[in-house]
């Protein structure tokens, strides 16, 4: 199953007139082929019999929007890197996941919700918790927009418009624009980056086309300032204490017995794997 997400490469690039007049190529090299001769590792009966909870899968860095992207990096610079995996373990495996089950999925993201609040409170001042939780509910909120491609099974998930770190306020994310409004020109612009073309043009008379079209910029406008990180809905485990990290697994694995989940062990497990990231931390 591929995942995708409607984030594009940035291609607004801040647009002036001193912009180099070369246009850009692609450049593509081959790694020289090394011959080398066949190695063998011995491996221990001891190695063998490795635990499965000693086996440590890192979890894929999230990036999302480029303001997730810079708030996560911010929030996380100084914390342990056992925080910062059971961070990214979160979104992995509560939000931006595989499971495809609607019930299952609703029950990940309220989990991830309540873990993600454990970190806040634990290891995170007031300002950092606050703006950590409402990025964390950004990214929830895009989770909840995943979409199936019925003959490729692609998985897609929507995104806000963006806008890059120290742009200005009037700031208009070109791409996005160019998604919802002219997806045919965003497919030509594509082509065009991929095959080396004259791609420059393309954008910069979509720019042109943008400043005439005072509906499109109200649209977006709307769309930029709407509150992107509202989950609604009752979350059935908000209600865990976060006092300690022992205190909040029991109070997790009772709310799951009580619950009456069909099926609960994929909740019991994401339990443990969460514990185990964070259980050699003293917050």
């Amino acid at each position: 199953m591929k995942i995708h997400s409607s984030t594009q490469q940035d291609l607004n690039l801040y647009i002036n007139s001193k912009q180099n007049a070369e246009k850009p190529s692609l450049v593509t090299d081959m790694m020289p082929i090394i011959p080398h001769n066949t190695d063998s590792v011995e491996i221990s009966p001891a190695a063998r019999q490795l635990a499965a909870s000693d086996i440590v899968n890192h979890s894929a860095v999230y990036f999302g929007t480029t303001q997730i992207n810079d708030s996560l990096n911010r929030l996380l610079t100084d914390q342990p890197p056992e925080v910062k995996e059971a961070v990214y373990g979160i979104i992995q495996s509560n939000f931006i996941t595989d499971v495809t089950g609607e019930t299952e999925r609703a029950a990940l993201l309220e989990l991830g919700l309540t873990q993600a609040q454990y970190m806040a409170d634990n290891y995170m001042e007031d300002d950092e918790a606050a703006e950590f939780m409402n990025t964390i509910r950004q990214i929830g909120a895009i989770s909840q927009t995943r979409t199936v491609d019925p003959k490729t099974n692609e998985v897609h998930y929507e995104t806000p418009p963006q806008r890059p770190v120290g742009a200005p306020d009037d700031y208009i994310d070109l791409t996005y624009m160019m998604k919802k409004f002219e997806p045919s020109t965003l497919d030509k612009l594509q082509e065009a980056i991929v095959n080396g073309k004259d791609w420059n043009s393309i954008l910069l008379n979509f720019a042109k086309n943008v400043s005439t079209r005072k509906d499109w910029v109200e649209e977006y406008r709307e769309e930029a300032a709407r509150q992107f990180g509202d989950i609604a809905g009752e979350n059935r485990f908000e209600h865990a204490s976060t006092a300690s990290l022992p205190e909040f697994v029991q109070d997790i694995n009772n709310i799951i017995a009580q619950t009456g989940f069909e099926n609960s062990k994929y909740l019991i497990d994401n339990m443990e794997a969460f514990k185990r990231t964070l259980g050699i931390i003293s917050p």
